[in-house]
């Protein structure tokens, strides 16, 4: 009896350790910890050796009638089954099929056939797997709203590949699209357009996520050879140039197009006084990208296009703009990208640009995509109208630019599961706005949204209705704060060196944190358990000023960064810096004020440029 009880002793203190052990570890679900089980992820935030990702090779010709805004394609797709598993099924998303009628969407659209956005969507005329017709409409066959679910009837070992011949036509939208489509009766960006093969990878299997346009997007790294047919009359711009511009573009459109390009002064290749003018000597677009999270196109008959070369130690870019030019302030975008690249290569993320080749076409969007944006026109006044400010057309769409263009980065060099994880990637071009020296004004008012009852963890999948204020506003201050608590060179340091790990990977939100734990040689568990897994909200006020001590509570629980800027009665100065891991043991911070008895006013502020807080009421103390 007594060694029975000992040993239920011994068996209960160790029950009790190893509970204080992991009880301040991180949450991680189980398809996680069989990764780490299974070895394809590492503790450390390192790449595993083993391991994988699978990816295909795209050949896609199609032809566009921008008149009916309809495209007809043909592809060969050899998919690589580059995983441990042997594959049993292959899934395609048809993500166009979200504009069919009936499809599932969380916003209502017109249904006016005329004028909305409601189309046939992608409709799939054949299909062979390893040269053997599949029927849609067999057993075999699964049609989601938005994909398609194939069993294979023979099973994809692993280490080999399997070819795919597909025959589809696509509508393009029209008004009231998301992300992409016409934004008027001759110009339109084409995305999401071909049959793409889901992910699958060592988490969770095949991707089966249904778009619903609350969600984005999840891309293998794949090689495509594309042709694209069009009427004479429209040129393209495509996530990379054109492999035969000197065989499709006139003689004297090819030679703007070449002096430009040698050119840091931006320069129009086509001029609004060339419109209508326009022939080309081959209507056949061709292109090849390889290690490309996706491809896209956009077209028009009647747009300006300037262009330009961007040149600094990291190497040479060409950038390039197209819009309508009626739209006189998206002018300021060519010069906004030079902007942009300045801030990419010197502040944020000091890392290579990863497309030598890029435009930013104009719609009625603000939309990435690989070696592309789609951004709308923003004047001046509308930007004055929203942030109470007077500017010009370059500040105006700057932030637009800016954002999108991030992007290239986060999610296209990192292949992150922007269906889950959008908080990786939307909160990150979101704080490269902290980096534009034309800062956005200060937050005057509450922000309700960002502590009301829906605000749920930010690890809480995106597809689950967690895209909104949580991968913006509240991932970007997420970010600001990890700068504040890491300081410039160790944060870069850290996301340089997570870059250098996942580029043309699958990162995780554990390889994310991993990596700036190990390179950083903190353990930051308390600042990622408080930020991204526990419930939380952003509001930090000023409770007492009393005998000259400031005391500051964080309301919401997340650990933000701030400064106190205390302004004294001859309205000078003094300010105070204060970072997040004041919050690491309490909610309540004192700061002690010097020559307290002629302060007049006391303000918390932002550590960098913005202030995002849910009530900005307890921010300031008057001094009585």
């Amino acid at each position: 009896m007594k060694t029975c009880i000992v040993s239920f002793l011994i068996v209960t203190s160790l029950h009790s350790l190893t509970y204080g052990q992991t009880s301040e570890q991180l949450y991680m679900p189980l398809e996680f910890k069989d990764a780490y089980s299974k070895g394809t992820r590492k503790r450390d935030g390192t790449v595993s050796e083993k391991y994988w990702q699978n990816k295909g090779h795209y050949k896609i010709k199609a032809t566009i009638d921008p008149f009916k805004k309809l495209l007809n394609g043909f592809a060969d797709i050899t998919y690589y089954n580059q995983s441990p598993d042997t594959l049993k099924k292959i899934v395609f998303h048809a993500y166009n099929d979200y504009y069919k009628l009936g499809s599932i969407r969380t916003q209502p659209v017109s249904i006016d056939t005329d004028k909305g956005i409601i189309t046939k969507g992608m409709e799939v005329k054949s299909l062979k797997i390893a040269s053997k017709v599949v029927d849609l409409k067999g057993e075999s066959v699964r049609k989601e709203p938005t994909l398609y679910d194939i069993n294979l009837s023979t099973p994809l070992p692993p280490k080999s590949s399997v070819s795919l011949t597909i025959e589809w036509e696509t509508e393009i939208p029209g008004k009231g699209f998301r992300r992409a489509g016409a934004s008027d009766s001759t110009s339109m960006f084409v995305a999401y357009w071909y049959p793409e093969i889901a992910v699958y990878d060592d988490i969770d299997g095949w991707d089966k996520t249904v778009y619903n346009a609350g969600t984005e997007f999840y891309h293998d790294f794949n090689d495509y050879e594309v042709e694209i047919t069009t009427p004479n009359t429209f040129i393209v711009w495509a996530s990379v140039k054109a492999i035969n511009e000197k065989e499709v573009l006139s003689d004297k459109i090819y030679s703007r197009l070449s002096q430009a390009r040698l050119s840091t002064k931006s320069s129009q290749v086509i001029s609004a006084a060339d419109i209508g003018e326009i022939r080309l000597k081959s209507n056949v677009w061709k292109y090849k990208a390889n290690n490309f999270p996706d491809f896209a196109f956009a077209l028009s008959d009647h747009y300006v296009w300037e262009t330009c070369l961007y040149k600094d130690a990291y190497g040479e870019f060409v950038l390039n703009s197209a819009y309508d030019p009626s739209h006189k302030s998206f002018s300021a975008v060519i010069r906004n990208q030079v902007a942009a690249l300045g801030i990419f290569h010197s502040k944020f993320p000091r890392y290579k640009f990863p497309f030598n080749y890029f435009t930013i076409f104009n719609g009625e969007s603000g939309m990435e995509f690989p070696g592309m944006a789609h951004d709308r026109e923003i004047t001046p006044e509308e930007f004055s109208k929203w942030y109470n400010k007077v500017t010009d057309d370059f500040v105006a769409n700057m932030f637009l630019s800016t954002h999108e263009m991030t992007h290239s980065y986060f999610p296209f060099l990192m292949g992150i599961n922007e269906k889950k994880y959008a908080w990786m990637e939307e909160g990150l071009a979101s704080f490269s706005s902290q980096f534009i020296d034309a800062g956005l004004p200060e937050m005057t008012d509450n922000w309700p949204a960002l502590s009301n009852q829906y605000l749920v963890p930010m690890m809480v999948p995106s597809s689950l209705g967690n895209l909104g204020i949580n991968s913006y506003a509240v991932a970007s201050a997420s970010y600001e704060a990890l700068y504040s608590l890491l300081g410039q060179e160790m944060f870069l340091a850290c996301l340089n060196e997570y870059m250098d790990r996942w580029k043309y990977k699958h990162p995780t939100p554990y390889d994310f944190m991993k990596t700036f734990n190990s390179v950083s040689g903190q353990d930051l568990t308390w600042f990622w358990k408080a930020w991204y897994f526990d419930w939380g909200y952003l509001d930090l006020g000023i409770v007492q000023f009393e005998n000259g001590i400031a005391t500051i509570k964080n309301e919401g629980g997340r650990p933000m960064g701030f400064r106190l800027e205390v302004t004294m009665k001859d309205n000078k100065e003094q300010i105070y810096e204060v970072r997040p891991d004041v919050w690491k043991n309490g909610d309540k911070h004192q700061i002690k004020v010097d020559n307290y008895t002629q302060a007049k006013k006391i303000q918390i502020k932002s550590s960098l440029l913005d202030w995002v807080d849910a009530n900005v009421k307890n921010d300031k103390w008057e001094v009585r």
